[in-house]
């Protein structure tokens, strides 16, 4: 087996570059509201389940880098609330991302992939709530139970996978768990006050939550190479305040923001016969190696040749 290197050389050349090298380990607890401490989580998770090189010897296959990425896009942009490096446990987005960074890390230690460590809670009472403490004296939110017992089964069948096998089965179950996690978040932004956001931006984010059904159904990659290739520059780079905030961001940031809030706007009947459809046409193999024109066909039609609307029409028709 080639030497194991630690990350894409690639890495060097972006942001997230200098949080990864920089972030110290965990050590004899971890403290979710701070950002480095965030950052150090996923760097164990991701080095920790690359040990037999499952992900390659860089480990630019594993499925955790788009967390990773997205984490760091929250923090850059502001939307985490964060005064210096810390995160402001009443920050929805700063909630959001602890569903996926303090979750599977604890689903991690239930399969035994990372060592447990004291889980700190909030600095102060939050309006939101948060695991705390260790071992069996610890104290999870009953609406975070469900994403901790999926992220335990992704991260044992991680465990019992072999290099060189189809990861497709391992980024079904990631989005499962993800998808359990966003669900309980959901539901408790239904109904928030906006707090420091603007209601656009917490509109995109329950819009957010909900798309997540449809990456989840096209067993969408999370790798390294194609978070470079199509998951960088497709989101706003800064906090929306209102409607006129889109007129000047760039056209695929804007259809997608766009979209994104249309999302959340969707009744909710609407929505699930909407998602029906998509996952019908997600039941195929070469269905979901498309969908990236799929996705176009959905979110935006006018942007699609005939030909992609017939194969959407006998994907969704197949028996």
């Amino acid at each position: 087996m080639p030497a194991h290197v630690d990350h894409p050389a690639e890495l060097a050349e972006l942001d997230l570059y200098a949080v990864w090298t920089a972030a110290p380990p965990l050590e004899s607890s971890f403290d979710p509201f701070g950002f480095d401490q965030r950052m150090a989580a996923y760097r164990q998770l991701i080095d920790a389940t690359n040990r037999s090189g499952l992900f390659g010897p860089d480990n630019r296959g594993n499925l955790l880098w788009g967390l990773m990425f997205q984490l760091q896009w929250q923090f850059r942009t502001g939307r985490l609330g964060a005064e210096g490096r810390r995160i402001d446990p009443d920050a929805a987005w700063g909630y959001g991302n602890y569903a996926l960074s303090v979750v599977p890390w604890l689903g991690a230690v239930d399969a035994g992939t990372v060592a447990d460590l004291e889980l700190i809670g909030p600095p102060q009472p939050s309006r939101f709530d948060y695991a705390h403490g260790m071992g069996p004296a610890r104290v999870v939110p009953p609406e975070f139970r469900a994403g901790v017992r999926d992220w335990r089964d992704y991260f044992r069948l991680l465990a019992s996978s072999q290099p060189g096998s189809d990861d497709e089965p391992l980024r079904l179950a990631l989005w499962k768990a993800h998808k359990s996690c966003l669900d309980a978040v959901a539901r408790r932004l239904a109904d928030i006050d906006p707090g420091a956001y603007s209601t656009d931006e917490l509109t995109f984010l329950r819009g957010w939550c909900r798309m997540v059904d449809y990456l989840w159904a096209a067993a969408w990659h999370t790798d390294f190479d194609f978070m470079v290739t199509h998951g960088l520059d497709v989101l706003p780079e800064r906090l929306l305040h209102n409607a006129d905030d889109l007129t000047d961001l760039p056209d695929t940031v804007r259809r997608n923001v766009s979209n994104v809030r249309k999302l959340a706007d969707t009744p909710t009947w609407r929505y699930t016969i909407d998602l029906f459809l998509w996952r019908r046409v997600m039941r195929t193999r070469p269905a979901r190696e498309e969908v990236l024109a799929m996705l176009d066909v959905v979110f935006n039609p006018s942007a699609t040749t005939g030909a992609d609307r017939l194969r959407a029409l006998r994907y969704l028709l197949q028996p």
